[in-house]
Parts: structure tokens; sequence; C-alpha cells
């Protein structure tokens, strides 16, 4: 007997739920994070491209690299990143005065979307 095909909406929310899994298991990370170097390691171990989940990681990678906030960043995404830059802040991991205006950035962000 042939395998029946999924219907567009089983495969979107199969998307979907895969997406939840990984934002589960990459949040706490995030809020983990203490420097630089762990920021570049979870963004390595980053699925493979066009997997459910990629685009936190990329987004963290694009965030690492240009302090600004990513295109489709979640409220969530942007909380964690303001909290990782008052601990990189707080290390001494940033240029003096570079903190505020990264955070305020995060603050005011209104997506393109």
């Amino acid at each position: 007997m042939a395998k029946r095909r999924k219907t567009r909406a089983e495969r979107e929310h199969e998307w979907a739920q895969a997406e939840r899994r990984v934002w589960e298991e990459f949040q706490p990370r995030l809020a983990s994070l203490q420097t630089f170097e762990e920021a570049a390691e979870l963004v390595l171990s980053a699925p493979p491209a066009d997997s459910p989940g990629r685009r936190y990681y990329s987004n963290l990678g694009f965030f690492m690299q240009q302090f600004n906030v990513p295109n489709g960043a979640n409220g969530t995404e942007r909380h964690l990143y303001a909290q990782l830059i008052q601990r990189l802040d707080a290390a001494g991991a940033l240029k003096p005065g570079t903190a505020p205006g990264i955070l305020e950035a995060l603050r005011t962000y209104v997506s393109a979307g």
C-alpha cells in the first residue's frame, strides 16, 4: 500500500512543532551565555540550513557580528540579547559606552515586516 502524502497543513504543523522544540532548547542556552566565545559556539551548533529553528541561530550570529537587531527577531530574543549585552558590558568585554546604544536599539526596534 502506498504511503499517504501529508497535507500542507500537516507539514506546517510538524514544522511549527519542531520550531518550538528548537526554541525551547535554544532559549536557555542563549540566556546563559557569558562571553563572545560562548555565543560563537552556540551559533556554530546551529541546525542545518532550511531546518526548523535555524533562524534563531542565524539571528544570534547576525546580532553578534553587527550589534543590530535582526529582522524577524522576536521580543524574547531581543530581551535575551539585551541581557547578554549587559553581561558582556559588566565583564568589560565591550568598548566603554557601547552598551547603551545597543540596548536602546533593542528596546525601540520595530520590525520592517
